[in-house]
């Protein structure tokens, strides 16, 4: 294990979990309801204590490690299919996509996490150019968001595997998606209400290749849970929006 590493806090571990699945600290301190200033403390500590200077290297280090980790009940970390995602970089066998469950997080990274250990880490104190960061202004991502969410309430974990993007189809198999996302999402029970908190477009994400992405981010109130926030990221593939990762928090 790398030096540092037990001394990460979740709250820190968290916030690296987040990065390397593709949000940055303004996205962050939204989805956590924290303010940036908290974010940038804990990404701080957090390159301090494994002694990097990039934060994205610190979450790829966490990421590395947690793949590498024998899954126990105790960190609940469910490994993904190891498959590459086309028009991307390769890089080693283990660059896979994950899905975390902690501390009532769940976290799929179908596209985004898939080659971060072979992207080039860079630092999140870096602006993010205009040109690749703005409020989402094509209601049809969100539209397959909803219709694909609606599957997934519904309980048909098949149809939702069917229905996302082609990346997420060739991460995982409709048997592997339903064994992972059915112990989380069923003990929340019905939707009672679902809005949309925050949408945004972006041409890049870290570890994935240049394209078209989405993050449509829902406030969500479940039968036995209230406040959630799901988010769904899409990617652009031929023209159409296809989902390639899911949120629950």
């Amino acid at each position: 294990m790398r030096e540092g590493l037990d001394t990460l806090t979740e709250r820190e571990k968290e916030a690296l979990r987040l990065l390397l699945a593709g949000h940055d600290a303004k996205s962050i301190a939204a989805h956590l309801n924290l303010s940036i200033h908290t974010i940038n403390e804990r990404l701080r500590d957090a390159r301090r204590k494994l002694a990097v200077s990039s934060s994205r290297e610190a979450a790829r280090i966490l990421g590395d490690a947690e793949r590498g980790a024998p899954q126990t009940m105790g960190d609940k970390q469910l490994g993904v299919s190891p498959n590459a995602v086309p028009g991307a970089s390769s890089g080693p066998p283990q660059s896979t996509r994950l899905l975390w469950l902690s501390g009532g997080m769940l976290t799929m990274s179908i596209l985004i996490a898939a080659v971060i250990a072979a992207a080039t880490a860079f630092n999140t104190a870096a602006p993010t150019p205009a040109a690749t960061e703005q409020v989402a202004s094509d209601p049809a991502g969100q539209q397959v968001a909803r219709q694909w969410l609606t599957i997934v309430d519904q309980e048909r974990w098949q149809d939702s595997w069917q229905a996302a993007g082609a990346t997420f189809r060739g991460a995982v198999t409709a048997d592997q998606w339903t064994a992972q996302v059915k112990p989380v999402r069923a003990p929340l029970g019905a939707v009672r209400s679902r809005t949309v908190q925050r949408a945004t477009t972006t041409t890049s994400l870290p570890g994935a290749p240049a394209g078209e992405y989405q993050l449509v981010e829902f406030r969500t109130t479940f039968a036995n849970r209230a406040g959630a926030t799901e988010t769904v990221v899409l990617a652009k593939d031929g023209g159409r929006w296809g989902v390639v990762g899911y949120f629950i928090k």
